[in-house]
């Protein structure tokens, strides 16, 4: 009866009259239920059912038992023996589709409710993990931070104890002779270490508050590359180290459009770490002209870095090495800042490095030719009256500043009109009374009212005007502050002469351009 009560297409069925022809237990797996009608063998049929349900426990393979006879009479053996259905009476074929159905149904819930469980400990384990990495990172930081300002500390007190000990020493009338001179050399050596160390610090102050400023300007690589040689050969030869210098560029392209300190200071912190740990070999300074690209290298035989301290060395704290630092001095922030000086440039950091076979690190920068920008640069700055005429309201609570401003003005403008307010308070007020100004520059920070204020004031009369901040706040906050009040552009003090003729340019030949809170690079 059981065989005929599922003999429809959704089923499939392998039925048996013996216990030795059903299949092994591991290939019970590939069945969804077994239906169980005990025979008179009821020792073995018990112990097989159990050794069922012991390798395949609940709904993995669910069970029903379908006993007319009552050869199972102890209705707590069927809980023990993991049976999910029990039939005892006569059992129609209806009543047995039903009950397969229903654990069919129970044992696709079960097997769902499963995966779920797995998924979310496999999403809990991710997390714990992450958690773990996290916290880890988290004590390395502290660790390495710690281990950064104890060294800032020895970078600091080490040369201050030279300075001040050997100074004791020369107030002695009687020190004289080679002793003195070795003292004033000590006190030498101990100053330029104590100033590298803070340029360092001061440095990375700027790049971590993002107030990184660049002056582009003509570079001549020849001059360049002569006060870099003249710095670095006594020094090198000091330490009996071979220095090389190559200058692979045309002769009528060595004068480039750049930011001379800034590339100035990467060769400077590059060669210092070549020095610092190369003890024999020598030390090659290369620039050469590929195509549109000017790559700058430094390569030495030093000590060399794995792959892990190359992946570290731009992260701040964790690039300082404890046994580095221990026998080397310095803060190694050297390719931290050289790293954030490319990017400044344009150009990337790039670096080679082998374990005992020294380093090379290359700096490349987009070439553009010097010659050709100063030749902008005079067109525009000695263009006959570049600016027709002008009328420029003038705020800032420093009369030195409002005479450098005016004199600015009155060198690129033909017909000019200034007012000047030494605080926000005036400018609002000389703006109310007169509203015909082409164009104002604001101080930001001034008695009474500040920039800020008076910008948003003026935006309530007039939504157009340029209004542009000059101001000694240079942090990358303070521009960004100024654009979002309303302000269209933004002039860092001490103010750059030919920055302050390309904004103009922008905002008196160009009114168009001059809508509030546009961004200046765009």
């Amino acid at each position: 009866m059981v065989e005929s009560a599922l003999m429809e297409p959704e089923y499939q069925l392998m039925s048996s009259n013996s216990l030795g022809d059903l299949p092994d237990l591991k290939a019970l797996a590939y069945f969804h239920l077994i239906i169980f009608c005990p025979g008179n063998n009821f020792e073995a049929e018990h112990k097989y059912i159990e050794e069922v349900k012991r390798f395949h426990p609940g709904l993995t393979l669910p069970l029903i038992l379908i006993d007319p006879n009552l050869a199972f009479d102890d209705f707590e053996d069927f809980e023990q023996m993991d049976i999910q259905d029990y039939r005892s009476n006569d059992v129609s074929k209806k009543a047995i589709r039903f009950s397969v159905n229903q654990l069919f149904k129970a044992r696709e819930e079960y097997f769902e409710r499963e995966e779920e469980i797995k998924r979310l400990k496999i999403e809990r384990s991710k997390k714990n993990n992450l958690l773990e990495e996290v916290s880890l990172k988290a004590q390395e930081s502290d660790r390495l931070k710690t281990a950064f300002l104890n060294n800032i500390s020895h970078e600091l007190r080490t040369p201050m104890n030279g300075i001040l000990g050997f100074l004791e020493y020369l107030e002695d009338p009687q020190l004289e002779g080679e002793i003195k001179s070795q003292f004033i050399k000590n006190i030498r050596v101990s100053s330029e270490r104590l100033l590298n160390t803070l340029q360092d610090l001061i440095e990375i102050s700027e790049i971590e508050a993002g107030d990184l400023k660049v002056k582009f300007e003509t570079v001549n690589l020849q001059n360049l590359l002569y006060f870099i040689r003249k710095l670095y050969q006594p020094r090198a030869h000091a330490k009996n180290l071979e220095i090389e210098f190559s200058l692979n560029v045309p002769e009528e392209q060595r004068v480039i459009w750049s930011d001379q300190n800034k590339i100035k200071g990467i060769l400077i912190h590059l060669l210092n770490n070549a020095l610092k740990f190369t003890n024999r070999g020598k030390i090659h300074l290369r620039i050469n002209l590929v195509a549109d690209q000017l790559n700058l290298s430094v390569s030495d035989t030093g000590i060399g870095m794995n792959e892990t301290d190359i992946a570290n060395i731009y992260q701040h704290f964790v690039q300082i090495e404890e046994h580095l630092t221990r026998k080397y001095d310095g803060l190694g922030l050297g390719l931290t800042i050289c790293e954030a000086y490319s990017r400044c440039l344009n150009g990337k950091l790039e670096i080679d490095s082998q374990v005992d076979h020294g380093t090379t690190v290359m700096l490349q920068i987009p070439y553009i030719s010097g010659k050709q920008e100063v030749a902008k640069e005079k067109e525009l700055i000695n263009g006959q009256q570049k600016f027709s005429k002008a009328k420029v309201l003038l705020v800032d609570d420093d009369p030195i500043n409002l005479q450098l401003l005016e004199k600015f003005l009155k060198d690129s403008v033909g017909e000019l009109d200034t007012l000047k307010a030494k605080n926000g308070v005036e400018a609002v007020e000389f703006y109310k009374q007169d509203p015909s100004f082409d164009l104002i520059l604001m101080d930001l920070k001034m008695p009474l009212m500040n920039g800020f204020e008076a910008t948003r004031e003026i935006r309530k009369l007039n939504a157009e005007i340029p209004i542009i901040a000059q101001t000694a706040y240079a942090m990358h906050q303070d521009k960004e502050k100024a654009l979002s009040e309303g302000c269209n552009d933004y002039l860092s003090k001490p103010l750059n002469k030919m920055l302050f003729y390309k904004t103009l340019d922008r905002f008196l030949k160009h009114p168009e351009f001059a809508s509030p809170k546009q961004d200046p690079d765009k």
